[in-house]
């Protein structure tokens, strides 16, 4: 009769145990079978059969190692991450900002004179949608012809006045007496700059929203 070696009961054990836990992951199965073959080895076949007594069925192993592993891979959903908020655009950049900028510079100072004007140049200068040419076109020009126009009129005027002064003197002609219901000379030309003011200044702020046609917000 053959005598059963503590080889042959180990890989007897073993055999069964690798059977037993097909249905294990293969990890867990792995470290089972390595810890197991581990604490048989180097034994005699008494110790073996012994400690194998011990260990118990093979099923039973598997059983238990299948209800300590979880039934399936846990799988932690991170939370998204927000997108980081893209920078917003300054107001001064928007088209609606340059076309508030533009209609007041047109009909501003017609709502409240002189200072409404005055507005709609900051906010035109502010708008970055206009190149500094056009707001020069657009601010200085109106400007520099109403100033020079007013400048033109009091010197004029200045002169007739000293004119007239040395006439009743009696140095020059005798003053032809006017008549007040009849406006005079300097007059019209109050007149006229009024009229070019009203034209040219809702005219310039017209000319920059045509300049804005096709422009997009920077």
């Amino acid at each position: 009769m053959t005598e059963t070696t503590a080889e042959d009961l180990r890989e007897d054990y073993l055999a069964r145990l690798d059977e037993a836990m097909r249905g294990l992951p293969h990890g867990v199965a792995a470290d089972i079978r390595g810890g197991i073959a581990e604490e048989l080895h180097g034994l005699d076949a008494s110790s073996t059969a012994a400690r194998i007594a011990q260990l118990g069925d093979p099923v039973a192993i598997a059983r238990e190692a299948q209800d300590e592993t979880p039934a399936g891979p846990t799988f932690v959903v991170a939370a998204p991450v927000p997108a980081p908020d893209a920078p917003r655009r300054p107001t001064t950049s928007t088209r609606g900002f340059a076309i508030t900028a533009a209609l007041t510079l047109s009909f501003g100072g017609i709502v409240v004179p002189v200072v409404g004007w005055f507005v709609g140049a900051v906010l035109v200068v502010l708008s970055s949608l206009w190149k500094t040419g056009e707001k020069v076109v657009a601010i200085v020009v109106p400007f520099s012809v109403f100033l020079l126009s007013v400048i033109l009129i009091t010197t004029m005027q200045g002169f007739s006045s000293s004119v007239e002064s040395g006439s009743s003197s009696g140095t020059g002609t005798p003053p032809q007496v006017a008549n007040p219901l009849l406006p005079a000379w300097y007059d019209f030309i109050w007149f006229g700059v009024i009229a070019l003011g009203l034209v040219l200044i809702p005219a310039s702020g017209l000319w920059l929203l045509w300049r804005l046609r096709g422009r997009a917000a920077r």
